[in-house]
């Protein structure tokens, strides 16, 4: 057996955090599970069972001092914090979208590709790149602009990971539910186009598989479900055959100094 991938979640209380790493629980002898917390009680309720298999690191994604020490030596790191505030007046809550879903994935980044980390996977949003779109007006108007910083988020993250030892795996999941996983199909595209609902377990499995590299490296992609019956090989295939992001303008002055 080889060594075990060390993987830091952040996110790991609840949503798609919570059901990555009780998948990379269930795959024990394949990774070694690191979860960065702001309150370890509340975390370690959460995942109850597993708990005794989690090395708890204590941090805060909006803290960027915590940051780097919580990367350093890690072989991949998921990001599934969101903001649980909306609008609040500037100084009175850092649990904001600008602050979680661009600034603390911002930093986050920037503190993985510094520590070396070879893969980062952010989950983020369908629809960030609609601006015009109902269901992008209708969540950008009730909760703090959260589309917008959350696709700047991405942004921050294609800056972060350009250098060529680096990938990164932006995956966009549809209207989240609770549902079983493993029952539907899972639909994968690009482009921003659609619409669906994905059931977080189904998220999660995605995300493991860009955690194992078992996917096209720099992309970003929609994930929901459909009425097919749910086959694993056959729908997470899907990920090899995506087109890697458009470079940015400014990729070919990257140079070596981004890794320490």
């Amino acid at each position: 057996m080889g060594q075990r991938l060390k993987v830091l979640v952040v996110g790991c209380s609840s949503g798609v955090g919570f059901q990555v790493t009780k998948t990379l629980l269930t795959e024990g002898d394949r990774f070694q599970v690191f979860a960065l917390v702001r309150n370890q009680e509340r975390a370690a309720k959460a995942l109850a069972y597993g708990v005794s298999r989690v090395t708890f690191i204590h941090g805060d994604i909006t803290k960027p001092e915590t940051l780097w020490p919580a990367c350093h030596g890690m072989d991949a790191v998921v990001c599934a914090a969101g903001a649980r505030a909306g609008w609040r007046l500037p100084c009175w809550n850092l649990d904001t979208p600008k602050c979680v879903d661009f600034q603390g994935v911002k930093d986050l980044s920037e503190a993985a590709a510094l520590a070396g980390v070879p893969k980062f996977v952010l989950v983020s949003s369908v629809a960030v790149t609609r601006t015009c779109d109902k269901i992008s007006l209708l969540l950008n108007t009730l909760f703090g602009r959260v589309l917008h910083w959350k696709f700047l988020g991405e942004e921050a993250v294609r800056q972060a990971y350009r250098h060529e030892d680096l990938a990164y795996y932006i995956v966009r999941p549809g209207g989240l539910n609770n549902n079983l996983g493993g029952l539907q199909g899972l639909t994968i595209e690009q482009g921003d186009q659609g619409n669906g609902r994905v059931s977080r377990i189904d998220v999660a499995s995605v995300v493991v598989a860009c955690v194992e590299g078992h996917s096209t490296p720099n992309v970003s992609f929609e994930v929901y479900n459909n009425k097919n019956k749910y086959a694993p090989e056959e729908d997470l295939k899907k990920l090899y055959s995506l087109e890697p992001d458009e470079p940015r303008e400014d990729d070919a002055q990257v140079t070596g100094m981004l890794l320490p």
